[in-house]
């Protein structure tokens, strides 16, 4: 029996999360109260794929330009499927195929979720490269395995020893502003020219949907708020979204001192893996001092790759 390929509806959502929720690679991002937040930036062509009346598949993702993303507005997403689709992806990537074909496309990008995330992301990277997709993005991925023993450079943990950490505490919270506010958003400005990708009042009203999945932890001295990192949570996986130090707390490698930290606490929590994200600049390039001080507090290099199919 073929597959059946729909372009999800609204009316469609409940379907669409609960599948989500229980797909062997999805994540929360994918959920639509996540990916609707900016809905209005982007064209939605989201796919969902049944075979003998079961979701197998969902792909989230737009169009522009007679090209379908998958999906720019994300960090990833790609073919998200269930347990029982493992053994289909050739026919799912045959049916998407045929599905854009059909609609004159002029080619797919897929962003798959990185292979540490889970092993069938390999798997799926895998058939599109034999259905004759191509990388056109290299990023180098920088996670830990909490799971093994971490592997903290001296150069980081000597804080502790030398009295750099000293006076120093976290705080777990589920309030955005004073980070955002006092630390994120006039860093980025005054060292990148830039701005967060979610403005404080999209990232509070993402936490009020996600309370258990979106976490700040702040680190302060004597009352002043040092540093901070906004943290996804995906199951068992750890995110770093969002990391900032103010310039005192540069002078007390303060932002090292939350990793460390909070890589202690998850790990007790279970969590197998914390991702750091990539040290790649705009252009593509190795930004070396990022990549430097995520190795010295034991991250390890995988590439993630975008792929692409030229209909």
């Amino acid at each position: 029996m073929s597959i059946q390929v729909q372009k999800y509806l609204l009316e469609n959502a409940a379907e669409w999360n609960a599948f989500v929720k229980q797909s062997v690679n999805g994540t929360f991002l994918l959920d639509r109260n996540f990916m609707d937040y900016h809905q209005e930036r982007f064209e939605d062509h989201s796919l969902m794929m049944h075979l003998d009346g079961q979701l197998m598949c969902c792909i989230p993702a737009h169009v522009k330009d007679g090209i379908f993303y998958s999906h720019r507005g994300l960090s990833y997403a790609g073919l998200i499927i269930s347990a029982n689709a493992a053994t289909n992806i050739d026919r799912i990537v045959d049916a998407l195929l045929e599905y854009l074909k059909g609609l004159a496309f002029a080619k797919a990008e897929l962003q798959l979720p990185p292979v540490s995330y889970q092993s069938i992301n390999k798997e799926i990277a895998d058939v599109l490269e034999q259905k004759g997709f191509t990388p056109n993005r290299k990023l180098h991925n920088q996670s830990v395995a909490l799971d093994q023993e971490i592997q903290v450079s001296p150069k980081k943990s000597i804080g502790y020893r030398n009295g750099k950490f000293e006076g120093l505490r976290m705080e777990t919270t589920n309030d955005f502003r004073s980070f955002w506010e006092e630390v994120l958003t006039p860093q980025l400005a005054e060292r990148y020219h830039s701005k967060p990708v979610h403005s404080l009042i999209e990232i509070e009203l993402l936490a009020s949907r996600f309370p258990e999945n979106i976490i700040q932890y702040n680190v302060y001295r004597e009352g002043a708020l040092l540093a901070g990192i906004t943290f996804f949570i995906k199951g068992n996986i750890v995110k770093s979204q969002y990391t900032a130090s103010s310039p005192d707390g540069l002078k007390t490698d303060a932002v090292a001192y939350v990793y460390m930290e909070a890589m202690k606490e998850f790990k007790e929590k279970g969590c197998s893996l914390m991702d750091y994200g990539p040290v790649n600049e705009k252009d593509g390039s190795v930004n070396k001092g990022l990549q430097r001080f995520k190795k010295q507090l034991g991250c390890q290099e995988e590439e993630w790759r975008r792929w692409e199919f030229e209909l």
